[in-house]
């Protein structure tokens, strides 16, 4: 490694680590101290990197407010410097950092509405795998039908929400006030994913995130109507399930194991 590439790779660990570990090898100029010239490189960069935060996460920047987005934005940059080349991924802890933040302890809210900016962004920039078809089961017998599993999509994230975040993320998307955070009765499962080429979320009801959960531990098609056996009368829960099937496949939720 020559002499330039070493004082290179010092400089670029200065400004990633914040600290005055090249001082020794940068001169003061007649019109500024060395320390200066290099709080401006190191100043650029975590700005830079909240730039980056902003735009991953634009409705809950909207919902915090330009002050206050700034604050968390600094102090999660503080404790989660950026480790990944790709500046994609800088903000990918920042749901879990706001949801463990003494100021946002009471506003579970702020965290879910991040979650769910993630879990869109992450369901865009997911691998572009084929999801399954309706149509390539069709030729199925009855007995393969019964031992079916399932393969979520790369794109699917599933998200657990205790308030009204969605809707909140809903309002803010269509640029209106949303309404007073609300906490929910029962947690509520939420599915992230793309189909059609789009970021997409939506609620599931408590029998169809039941099953999908357990499909995703490998339950075949039968035991998912037994599950639903047990709420429903019998010769309603292979319809149930199978409606539910057919949602998933019309959505892009899975593809082929």
């Amino acid at each position: 490694m020559s002499n330039l590439e070493e004082l290179q790779q010092r400089f670029q660990q200065a400004i990633l680590n914040q600290d005055g570990s090249i001082l020794d090898d940068i001169k003061d100029t007649s019109k500024e101290q060395r320390t200066v010239l290099l709080n401006v490189y190191q100043n650029a960069y975590g700005a830079r990197l909240i730039e980056f935060l902003e735009n991953d996460y634009p409705h809950t920047f909207s919902y915090l407010g330009d002050e206050n987005f700034q604050k968390i934005a600094a102090d999660y940059y503080k404790h989660h410097p950026s480790d990944d080349p790709n500046a994609r991924w800088f903000g990918r802890h920042f749901p879990a950092f706001l949801k463990n933040h003494a100021d946002y302890e009471h506003n579970p809210e702020c965290a879910e509405l991040a979650a769910l900016e993630h879990g869109l962004g992450t369901a865009f920039d997911a691998e572009d795998i084929e999801p399954l078809s309706l149509s390539s089961l069709t030729t199925l017998s009855p007995e393969a039908w019964a031992s079916l599993t399932f393969k979520a999509h790369p794109s699917v994230t599933i998200l657990k929400m205790k308030t009204n975040a969605p809707t909140i993320w809903t309002a803010l998307n269509n640029e209106e006030t949303p309404e007073p955070v609300e906490t929910l009765e029962q947690p509520q499962q939420v599915i992230c994913w793309r189909g059609e080429n789009m970021a997409r979320f939506r609620p599931m009801d408590y029998d169809e995130a039941m099953i999908w959960n357990e499909a995703m531990k490998g339950a075949n098609f039968s035991v998912l109507c037994e599950l639903l056996g047990t709420y429903w009368p019998e010769d309603e829960a292979p319809l149930k399930a199978a409606g539910y099937l057919q949602a998933w496949l019309a959505s892009e939720f899975l593809i082929a194991r």
